[in-house]
């Protein structure tokens, strides 16, 4: 009897250990406001397609990875996307900070959008 409970007891805690898995967490800034946390920014697993927010803190965090590489893409809105891979191992806590700037719009492309508009209403009318 003192074997079977021995056994069912290791059978048990070995399956615990081994489904233990990693995580990812981080902080988001913004590269263009004295480092201020970026709130309600998007963090997405490219390998995955699990998604979180930062918190009011900028703090995201992705449990339950198995050991990898993975691609995480950083956005919001008004700044410039990124990706970065991490590799992480089992039963590891992953820390990244990142900072984001904000994306530039050139005036040529705004007047390129200008133009667009006067041309569609230049457009020859059909009369029958």
């Amino acid at each position: 009897m003192r074997r079977i409970i021995f056994l069912s007891a290791f059978f048990i805690s070995t399956f615990a250990f081994a489904q233990k898995a990693s995580s990812i967490s981080g902080v988001l800034m913004d590269a263009e406001l004295n480092n201020e946390p970026l709130k309600f920014a998007k963090v997405s697993i490219k390998e995955t397609g699990k998604e979180v927010f930062t918190d009011e803190n900028g703090v995201f965090k992705f449990e339950n990875l198995t050991e990898g590489t993975y691609t995480l893409e950083y956005s919001f809105v008004g700044y410039e996307t990124q990706e970065a891979k991490t590799k992480i191992s089992n039963d590891k806590k992953t820390l990244i900070t990142i900072f984001l700037s904000a994306s530039t719009v050139s005036f040529d492309d705004i007047l390129l959008t200008l133009d667009r508009a006067d041309k569609k209403d230049d457009r020859p009318t059909n009369s029958n």
